[in-house]
């Protein structure tokens, strides 16, 4: 049996592989896995054993790592046990990654408060090393829940939350994006503030309930509720605090740009935040269904097991089904799974549960009579009824299952303690419990990480600023050359990035698209043409006027809801795009420091050395700012959303234009298709060349902002920097404080690196 060690670091996202007490080839697929996240490569681990050992399959894997990751490997040999192979496991565990969190942010917290000089290098880090530093303190986890009408969606979340708060009605009326920030310290009360499309506040109030609620979801004016209170389901915890939302159904919503958003959660592959989908058992197979399935379908098949592991389908009224008529459980969830497969969702994570008793059993408000008979029918139902125990349909570790049990035994909004079976057979509190895998699977290690990069840049830059000082330590001959070095500096300095012809240069070279976000256009341009084309497929034939708007109405549907889909897809790109050009203007900047420094003898002093690399190092912080981009930000407590601008709103789908053909008893459906294809085109053909102008338009405003950097921030740090250096070159006195300085913030700096590398190793 062939040997497999395999030990994953998911905070330094590193693998290593031993096949048999080897390192496997540099040809080898598994090599290429070495730098990835376990979920990106663990499907397919057994596939490339097999093929590494020419169709042999027995193998014997011992992994090293944390458990959530040991789960993952469990589930893939468990399918290649079914295809044949014989797999053994052993498991080496190491800490948790909640404890290691708990042990950065007390060293981060630590550090700068007792190291002023490290705390100003975490201050002054570029960008993306600051947002580093605030992703891994962020305590935020959001969980999107997103349904078509009469799914339950409400009841869901008011049994989380233990009262009746969000209105269950027809989930046509729920107009607004809600989102709900867990707080502890709020006891049975929850305050909420509404807002309007441009993120100004409208109103606040310190206890808001049901009747709030449909008021402000009623008023037009309100696009965005924020809610603080209690989330009874969730238990407290220092390193995570659950934001709750409820979005409307896509095609719901007062206003069109909460399609947009919602559509948004879903395709956010950077995030990658939770999405619990919300289906009605008993009545499936919605439009709107099918238009989000197909867009969660699209991004579950990108970004290997995690883009399947965020959507958790939680199917609902369970309980509507009753075993003595005859109705099974597991063919009901059968025609679920069939469901989701006929709109390209394969091995969906299905959760039955039955909101509507979960939410009896946790309301902290007195039920009515006639609620009291029904939780007490249900729970007869649940308890007695072996096939209602509704957790033994989910695949879920057995870590998840455990947890559940005890959240249910446990349960602080559960009213009458002797329910807590009936609670677990709802199946709400293993929702609840995947919740938190979720978090210590994904959340809690992408933070490590985050933290680990963010102190990484600034041991890296604290380092280079002490190992130049350090390197002062040289003789008399040595500084009077590195004076003259420094004088020569200058001088190149001056003509290189002064010149207007290295600007004009600039500014005319590379105007086209990254080659990158050139294909990802094409191929969003490809699959638009193929929808559209899909749908063209329906107007065939003659028809009644009556049943020629209802396709209309239906194809406008769809095609707004694509529209909106592709907006979404684009500002994607124009991040990416954004990302590609500042790599290049990263390594243009490289390029041109090095002509600073040509090779010589004179210039293989270490000081000098090390100088190249502190210059090299200036962070470049040349992202768009807000006013130079068409799209504002608008910020409602800790949420933040985009009201884009740079494309033109949706016009097409006017079914008035349809009554023209009043006068005949038909219309001619490949006729009024043909009328309605050119203009869908050109809009589409329009938005595809607005979106081309806005990447252009960015390219050049980071050209500009790198030129403004050349002219302004560089030359203060360069000037800053040589003038430091040329006055300890000729103070001896202060030149020698300065080297006894940096040797003590070398060791400072040594330790923490040591400290960070302590938590983080395994």
């Amino acid at each position: 049996m062939n040997h497999i060690a395999i030990t994953h670091n998911p905070f330094l996202v590193e693998t290593e592989f031993l096949i048999n007490g080897h390192s496997p080839s540099e040809s080898s697929n598994i090599t290429s896995y070495c730098a990835k996240r376990l979920q990106l490569w663990v499907e397919r681990i057994f596939d490339d054993l097999q093929a590494l050992f020419n169709g042999s399959n027995d193998f014997f894997i011992e992994f090293t790592g944390v458990e959530s990751d040991f789960n993952d490997i469990k589930e893939a040999a468990n399918n290649a046990i079914q295809k044949g192979m014989c797999v053994e496991l052993k498991f080496n565990p190491v800490s948790p990654a909640e404890e290691r969190l708990e042990k950065i942010k007390a060293l981060m917290t630590r550090v700068s408060e007792e190291s002023p000089k490290f705390a100003d290098y975490l201050a002054n880090s570029d960008l993306k090393a600051k947002q580093d530093f605030e992703d891994a303190l962020n305590n935020d986890f959001d969980a999107y829940v997103v349904a078509t009408m009469s799914s339950g969606k409400s009841t869901f979340i008011n049994a989380m939350l233990g009262q009746d708060l969000l209105p269950a009605a027809n989930e046509a009326t729920t107009a607004t994006i809600a989102h709900i920030f867990d707080d502890k310290t709020q006891g049975d009360a929850f305050y909420g503030e509404r807002f309007d499309s441009n993120g100004n506040l409208i109103q606040h109030n310190d206890a808001v309930d049901l009747t709030t609620m449909k008021a402000w979801n009623a008023d037009v004016e309100t696009k965005t509720i924020t809610l603080n209170g209690n989330i009874r389901a969730i238990k407290e915890n220092n390193n995570v605090r659950l934001v709750l939302t409820d979005t409307p159904g896509p095609n719901n919503s007062q206003d069109p740009e909460h399609q947009r958003t919602t559509l948004g959660f879903i395709q956010d592959s950077k995030r990658n935040p939770l999405i619990i989908y919300v289906l009605n058992a008993t009545q499936l197979g919605t439009n709107d269904d099918a238009q989000l399935l197909r867009l969660v379908a699209d991004t579950m098949s990108k970004g290997g097991k995690q883009s399947k592991d965020r959507f958790l389908f939680v199917v609902n009224k369970m309980d509507m089904f009753d075993p003595e008529r005859g109705e099974n459980i597991e063919e009901a969830l059968n025609r679920v799974k069939c469901y989701l497969e006929e709109n390209g969702i394969h091995d969906p994570n299905l959760f039955p549960v039955s909101a509507r008793m979960a939410y009896l059993l946790r309301s902290q408000s007195k039920l009515t009579s006639k609620e009291q008979l029904e939780k007490t029918y249900m729970a007869v139902a649940l308890c007695e009824e072996e096939s209602m125990a509704f957790p033994q349909y989910m695949s879920v570790s057995s870590a998840v299952m455990s947890a559940s049990q005890d959240r249910a035994e446990n349960d602080e909004a559960l009213q009458d303690k002797t329910m807590s079976n009936a609670l677990f057979n709802s199946g709400i509190t293993v929702v609840e419990a995947v919740i938190d895998e979720y978090i210590n699977k994904y959340s809690f290690p992408m933070r490590l990480n985050r933290a680990h990069l963010a102190m990484t840049a600034a041991i890296e830059r604290g380092m280079q600023e002490s190992e130049l000082i350090n390197q002062l330590e040289i003789d008399e001959q040595a500084l009077s050359i590195l004076q003259s070095e420094i004088h020569s500096l200058k001088a190149r300095r001056d003509q290189g990035f002064n010149t207007q012809a290295y600007k004009e240069q600039l500014k005319q070279e590379g105007r086209d698209l990254p080659m990158d976000v050139h294909n990802a256009l094409n191929d969003l341009e490809i699959d638009i043409l193929t929808r559209i084309g899909e749908l063209g497929d329906l107007f065939v034939g003659e028809v009644s006027s009556r049943e020629a708007e209802s396709k209309i109405d239906v194809a406008s549907k769809d095609i707004k809801f694509l529209f909106n889909r592709s907006i979404n897809e684009y500002e994607k790109a124009f991040l990416s795009s954004q990302e590609i050009i500042k790599q290049e203007l990263h390594q243009e900047y490289q390029n041109h420091v090095a002509q600073l420094f040509p090779e010589s003898r004179t210039l293989e002093l270490p000081v000098f050395q090390s100088l190249k690399k502190s210059i090299s190092s200036f962070s470049l912080n040349i992202e768009l700012k807000s006013d130079e981009v068409q799209t504002k930000r608008v910020v409602v407590d800790s949420y933040e959303r985009s009201t884009s601008t740079w494309y033109k709103p949706w016009t097409w789908g006017d079914t008035e234009t349809v009554k023209v053909y009043g006068d005949k008893e038909y219309v001619d459906l490949p006729e009024l298709w043909k009328e309605r294809i050119i203009a869908i085109r050109n809009q589409f053909g329009s938005l595809k060349g607005d979106a081309v102008q806005r990447i252009k338009e960015d390219k050049d405003k980071l050209i500009d902002n790198y030129l403004a950097f050349l002219e302004g921030e560089f030359s203060t740090k360069f000037a800053a920097i040589l003038a430091d250096l040329e006055q300890k070159v000729e103070n001896q006195i202060q030149r020698e404080n300065a080297i006894a300085q940096a040797k003590t913030d070398i060791d400072e700096i040594r330790v923490i690196k040591q400290e960070l590398e302590a938590i983080l190793q395994l």
